[in-house]
């Protein structure tokens, strides 16, 4: 490993390991590692990598970036892909840091591979400060660093206001700097933000400093209340939404009970689930490792300032599912294929993500009524390591009755994905067979739930972290294995979303039930949120909570249990079909509506409510 040339705005650097075949002139595929910046940055300072590639012969050339930590084993942080250059973000603390490149033909196998050394410093070394960041809604806090054992936090306000908001408490480094993005501010005003460190039970505040957030970057959806708070509503105070029109050029954000807007996703990324110390799992659309640009072929963990904290695809997911029986060919005439992530990722309790991809099989006639060979989209439940590698899987064609069609005889069409189907690649059409839309893992089992909105059913299975057999244990729903304990003529749920235990540990399961199947029937019906005891000994189901939400959406949504016993609910997509809008719809425990905020003009597929943006809501 050498220096090649320290630019003006770069450092190259160029490694030329073992190549599996030669290019032009008989000479190895290599390449160049390039950094926008030259090292050393300071903390929270994005660094752009390039690789130059050399030598090149034909083929798909796709590129792979690892990162090492003080001297600590190498870790993914995007695989393989068509689009070779990457903003790395470094993290929040200083170290010295290893990147590596790995580029590979994809037709010949050869490989080309470059290292090099980048370190990060401390940004606050005597004295607390301030920086902006590229969001303009969030401030990177720096201060130096604070005693081994103590904690760290940020507490900030709006000028001239006393009531005030904190970062959560991280621990201090001892010799390291302490660092935080503060996010939950609004827009173009005055700040104060401060420090304040804690230790053996006292507690020590720095000098207020001054920040100003920025202005907006493009235009959102109008906020506005729809139903005035009826009492105290809960402690929850933040709500996130996800936009189910992502792909049309909205993008997630959130905002207080008054509807001021205080964070959002730079990106148009769609949003899937909120995880702890303000990170986030979302699909995005993008290149793979075979395929040209299709609807969410990528699947990313970002943070609150929008940097891809690590990164896979579709195409790269599915060659590492060719070792285990799942052969993709996404192209006309192949039998099976891997298409692309939709609806759900979500995180688990050891650090993997769960994540719902969609799979077509070209299935013979006779399948599903069909009096031709016919293509069938399924789904695959996948389990992921830390560093987004495939380490299980649950293929729904091997434990579900493919004969049973979906229950409105739904389809998908060819093309970058529509009607919330992931891409199709092997006919002009697909049979929408189950579409599942949520996953809900259950820690004392190691089983998960998934809602099959096609099916109206809610299943568990038997994945036991893995080493279970793979077979659904239950189906909760219409012709299902439960019988329903209700007065209710008409109890069970249709085109359900969002469906889990909650609280974790619980018998209780919550889901929208946006009611199709009820709808059809009498159009004056409306959407419901429910919560279902489930007796899986006696396999009854009791309807515990079955609140009439006053609205029907038909699509999207989501339920969640809140601190104080009741409810919220998201309808998501109500009444003008021509300019959908969602509604944020919080219930009592009697289920009795005490406040809702209106998002006009926008489909929201999930909502979620938050003591802040470092908090993981219930479920």
């Amino acid at each position: 490993m050498r220096y090649l040339n320290a630019m003006r705005h770069h450092v190259e650097f160029l490694v030329l390991f073992g190549a599996l075949g030669c290019g032009a002139m008989g000479a190895p595929l290599a390449v160049r590692l390039m950094t926008t910046l030259p090292s050393p940055q300071a903390v929270g300072t994005p660094i752009g990598l390039s690789p130059r590639l050399e030598n090149l012969t034909k083929g798909t050339h796709v590129v792979r970036y690892s990162v090492s930590v003080d001297g600590g084993p190498f870790r993914i942080i995007r695989d393989f892909t068509q689009q070779r250059d990457f903003a790395w973000n470094p993290g929040l603390y200083e170290h010295n840091a290893s990147i590596h490149v790995t580029v590979r033909n994809n037709d010949t196998k050869e490989t080309a591979e470059a290292e090099t050394r980048f370190q990060i410093v401390a940004r606050a070394k005597a004295k607390p400060a301030v920086a902006a960041t590229s969001h303009p809604l969030i401030a990177l806090f720096s201060s130096p660093p604070c005693a081994a054992g103590g904690q760290f936090r940020v507490a900030f306000r709006p000028e001239g206001e006393e009531s005030f908001s904190r970062t959560p408490l991280q621990p201090c480094g001892g010799s390291i700097s302490s660092n935080v993005l503060v996010a939950g501010m609004r827009a173009d005003m005055d700040y104060r933000l401060r420090a304040e460190w804690i230790n053996n039970g006292g507690e020590k505040h720095g000098d207020w400093l001054p920040f100003r957030t920025g202005i907006l970057d493009g235009n959102f959806a109008p906020v506005t209340i729809a139903t005035p708070p009826i009492g105290s509503v809960a402690t929850e105070p933040v709500v996130i939404y996800s936009a189910a029109s992502a792909g049309g050029g909205y993008r997630p954000f959130a905002t207080d009970l008054k509807g001021n807007l205080i964070w959002y996703l730079r990106s148009t990324d769609f949003l899937t689930r909120v995880l702890p110390g303000g990170h986030f799992l979302v699909l995005a659309d993008g290149q793979n490792t075979v395929n040209s640009i299709r609807r969410y072929q990528l699947l990313r963990e970002l943070d609150l300032a929008g940097n891809i904290v690590r990164e896979t695809n579709a195409g790269r997911v599915a060659e590492q599912l060719e070792s285990r029986g799942i052969h993709s060919e996404c192209k006309k005439g192949g039998k099976e294929c891997v298409s692309g992530f939709h609806h759900e990722a979500i995180r688990l309790p050891n650090g993997h993500t769960l994540a719902v991809a969609g799979i077509e099989r070209i299935m013979p006639a006779g399948t599903q009524g069909s009096k031709e060979p016919v293509d069938v989209l399924g789904d695959l439940i996948i389990e992921l390591d830390e560093e987004f590698q495939v380490v299980n899987f649950w293929n729904n064609f091997d434990h579900l009755d493919v004969q049973r069609r979906s229950r409105e005889n739904s389809k998908c069409k060819e093309g970058p994905g529509s009607g919330g189907c992931p891409s199709i690649f092997l006919a002009a059409e697909a049979n929408g067979w189950t579409h599942t839309n949520s996953l809900n893992y259950i820690p004392s089992t190691g089983d998960f739930l998934a809602s099959m909105p096609e099916q109206n059913w809610v299943i568990k299975v038997d994945y036991k972290n893995g080493k279970g057999s793979g077979k659904v244990l239950w189906r909760l729903g219409k012709d299902g294995d439960f019988t329903a304990k209700t007065d209710d003529p008409y109890p069970w749920f249709s085109y359900e979303h969002d469906a889990g235990f909650e609280p974790v540990g619980s018998n209780i399961v919550t889901l929208l039930d946006n009611g199709h199947a009820r709808f059809e029937h009498d159009k004056t019906s409306k959407t419901r949120g429910q919560a279902w005891q489930l007796d899986e000994e006696k396999m009854t189901a009791t309807l515990v909570k079955n609140a009439n939400l006053q609205v029907y959406s038909p699509a999207v949504g989501s339920a969640q249990t809140l601190k104080n016993g009741g409810y919220s609910f998201e309808t998501g997509y109500l009444d003008n079909q021509s300019s959908p809008h969602g509604q944020m719809i919080e219930t009592d425990r009697d289920g009795k509506v005490v406040f809702a905020i209106d998002v006009q003009g926008l489909a929201v597929y999930r909502s979620y409510r938050v003591n802040d943006l470092y908090s993981m809501p219930t479920k």
